[in-house]
């Protein structure tokens, strides 16, 4: 097959990454993992094998040998070996566990301890199976200890989150300049991916909602657009991930339609700053969740409230925090340097008519949180 550019590493940086797994490995005294990726978990086939899995995916990685790609289907099989760094890609023929079960066996991994990553993407008829065919093998739990590898990012790394960074961006630049009252949502989501295909992007999401600012009737970014038409005196709110191959940086801006904002709407983007700003200088290698919960307690001390979460990390969770007063759960976190968090405060009024949100994917360092975006912190008019 002739030479096709789809973008990899180096091969010092896959060598850096197999280190720090093989390290895992021997410390957990097994001879494989087993890591099954899918859509949002699919990063972390990826990781290893620069295959970004959409559908249900089984890396065998062996602490010895060659490891091996299982993809879902057929016709798959041809790109994704062009796109992989693993030379063995192969067909699960819509039946996984037989097939994983048949890889090991080949390697001579039947009387073995396997890690497994990823099990929360394993079909539990399948993880049952696995185990049923393959009675030898002691699976154990690695999920959390890859992924911990994966969060802490080099420099290579950082460099194609901050490429997904300038391709999200450019939405919100084009969204500035061609928000107008008379389009629809829908025209919104064309405005969107005009200004990214071009450049090789894909899209993650464009969540967003457009309401009128002095009788508002909703409060964040909504997953699913309407056809509803702008007009003067509206507002938009956005949250949008446009992806770099597995790197996915994340940004939240309001625009005002034809006028500027009112009061109230002012006063949530000064809120919603001032809040970015508290956690982004909070968020230190060795802050905790209550270090985040309480930067971000100015929300309710204005008098305002939360919906969607403060803070979250990759696919998001990993953490995500919300305040005090929030629905979100208080999952314990400490924040380790070189990690890349999408810092996301979304005031609203109590009646949850109002909000906007505001927001940045931002990497943590000893200094505090570094946006990876160019696009400012503003409220712009537009139309």
């Amino acid at each position: 097959m002739s030479e096709v550019a789809y973008p990899k590493f180096s091969d010092a940086e896959y060598q850096r990454r197999r280190r720090l797994v093989w390290d895992m490995m021997k410390q957990a005294e097994v001879e494989a993992l087993v890591i099954c990726g899918s859509g949002n978990t699919g990063i972390r086939v990826h990781y290893l094998s620069n295959y970004p899995a959409e559908r249900p995916t089984y890396l065998i990685y062996p602490i010895d040998g060659e490891p091996c790609l299982l993809v879902s289907l057929f016709n798959h099989i041809q790109c994704t070996k062009a796109m992989a760094v693993v030379n063995d890609v192969q067909w699960l023929r819509r039946r996984a566990a037989e097939k994983v079960a048949e890889t090991l066996k080949a390697k001579g991994l039947t009387e073995s301890q396997i890690g497994l990553v990823g099990s929360d993407s394993i079909p539990y008829p399948t993880g049952t199976a696995l185990r049923q065919l393959l009675p030898g093998v002691t699976f154990k739990e690695l999920t959390e200890g890859y992924d911990w590898i994966r969060w802490i990012r080099s420099k290579e790394e950082l460099d194609w989150f901050s490429r997904s960074a300038r391709l999200t961006d450019l939405t919100v630049e084009a969204l500035e300049k061609n928000v107008k009252p008379g389009l629809s949502e829908y025209d919104l989501s064309a405005i969107i991916h005009n200004a990214f295909l071009h450049e090789g992007g894909t899209l993650g999401i464009h969540f967003l909602s457009s309401t009128q600012m002095e009788n508002p009737d909703r409060c964040v970014p909504w997953q699913y657009l309407t056809p509803r038409i702008l007009r003067k005196g509206d507002v938009v709110i956005t949250e949008i991930t446009v992806k770099n191959w597995g790197y996915d940086a994340q940004i939240h801006r309001p625009f005002a339609v034809g006028t500027k904002p009112t009061p109230l709407y002012q006063k949530l983007f000064d809120t919603a700053l001032e809040c970015f700003e508290r956690v982004a200088k909070a968020l230190k290698p060795g802050a905790t969740t209550e270090d985040i919960l309480t930067a971000g307690s100015v929300i309710e001390e204005e008098g305002f409230a939360v919906y969607d979460s403060l803070l979250h990390g990759e696919r998001a969770g990993n953490p995500e925090l919300g305040t005090y007063g929030s629905a979100h759960v208080k999952e314990q976190f400490t924040f380790k340097e070189n990690m890349v968090v999408v810092i996301q405060p979304n005031p609203i009024t109590k009646d949850q008519k109002a909000g906007l949100q505001l927001g940045a994917a931002t990497l943590v360092t000893p200094t505090g949180a570094k946006c990876l975006h160019n696009y400012p912190f503003k409220f712009p008019v537009c139309g």
